[in-house]
């Protein structure tokens, strides 16, 4: 098993890899590789686990980023000036998380895993990871990127996300011991987040290892590094790294055309909107639409529904196979889309967090590979 990131090429090839399960949202790529390369400059192991190899009465927890992607508007980097918060007091938000969680339980953490793949919040645990010589599971609480920590596994089977504990950069600290509900909690996040005007980090989902065991999407980051580096080298041979990426995800290379309006906002603390594609080539005369909100959740073509949440959407640059963060989009973009299926959530429970009904969308789900395959 390839379980371990050896050089700076390694750090990309994950990078491209989770970026694809990211399916638009998970983060920034340039945040997550800056953390990485800290912990991997610093000399620390990068280096992940299968769980059947970790003790299982041993404790677990999630850590993540939470809260606005978006650069502070000027409005507010003035009312950051008033407030007297022009250092950064806390730079390492996620270990010091992990930290207060430990002491608020009174334990010792054997390992994280990574709450969902994408550029930010999956590279970001594991940085946090080695800096605290502690170890990383090989897997996520998803299997994709989600707009809300709620969404994850754990939910399925009640585990307790708390108690949460929230750092944010200006030395902050909150514990959140109980909550109303899963909704709650991210609600309590994402407020927490909105006076530290940027991301804050969080420790959540306390647990033992034999528990994790039934909650987590096993061995996704061997699989983000041997998918990321196996399109990194079908595009240095002059290949096609879509069809590279589509064939190592199991997945559909479903259209390829240019970004022709790409409509957004914030809604209610999220990045949401539609993404247009004119169609090229094999797709010439026809149109693709994305509706997303944080990541893609449904795809259409001329129309006609192809795609729907659980099962991911991501669009890729057409010349390199990169996946694209949706906050990073521009029109006059050449982009490929891909698809993959995403069986583990097509339980009623799993449909409940993540299909289409969770976002107050009357649509019939229908499985990708029914559709495309």
């Amino acid at each position: 098993m390839d379980n371990t990131i050896k050089t700076m090429q390694d750090i990309d090839d994950l990078i491209r890899g989770t970026m694809l399960y990211g399916t638009g949202g998970g983060g920034s790529a340039e945040k997550g590789k800056e953390l990485l390369l800290e912990s991997f400059s610093a000399g620390k192991e990068i280096k992940w686990t299968d769980i059947d190899d970790l003790p299982e009465d041993g404790w677990v927890c999630t850590a993540l980023f939470m809260g606005p992607s978006s650069p502070p508007t000027e409005e507010e980097e003035q009312e950051k000036i008033a407030k007297g918060m022009t250092e950064r007091v806390e730079k390492n938000m996620l270990e010091a998380a992990v930290k207060e969680l430990e002491k608020e339980l009174g334990i010792k953490f054997t390992a994280i895993v990574p709450v969902e793949p994408g550029g930010y919040n999956c590279p970001a645990p594991l940085a946090a990871a080695a800096k605290l010589e502690v170890a990383i599971v090989d897997g996520d609480l998803v299997g994709r990127a989600m707009p809300e920590v709620a969404q994850a596994l754990p939910t399925t089977a009640n585990h307790p996300i708390c108690p949460i504990t929230c750092c944010d950069p200006w030395g902050n600290v909150t514990v959140i011991r109980k909550t109303h509900s899963y909704a709650m909690a991210e609600a309590l996040g994402k407020m927490l987040s909105l006076p530290a005007y940027e991301p804050i980090g969080l420790a959540a989902f306390p647990m033992k290892i034999k528990d994790l065991k039934e909650v987590f999407v096993r061995g996704t980051l061997t699989k983000f590094l041997k998918i990321g580096r196996e399109a990194r080298e079908a595009h240095e041979r002059g290949e096609d790294a879509i069809k590279t990426l589509a064939k190592a995800s199991e997945g559909f290379d479903f259209f390829r055309g240019e970004i022709t309006k790409f409509d957004w906002g914030i809604v209610k603390g999220y990045f949401e909107g539609d993404i247009y594609v004119e169609g090229k080539d094999d797709y010439a005369g026809k149109e693709l639409h994305l509706w997303f909100r944080n990541e893609n959740h449904l795809a259409y073509v001329d129309g006609e529904l192809l795609v729907t949440t659980p099962d991911l959407i991501t669009l890729v640059l057409e010349e390199t196979g990169a996946p694209l963060v949706n906050m990073d989009l521009k029109v006059g973009m050449n982009v490929g889309a891909i698809a993959i299926p995403h069986p583990v959530y097509r339980t009623e429970a799993g449909m409940k967090l993540l299909g289409p009904e969770h976002y107050g969308l009357d649509i019939q789900y229908k499985p990708v590979e029914e559709v495309l395959g």
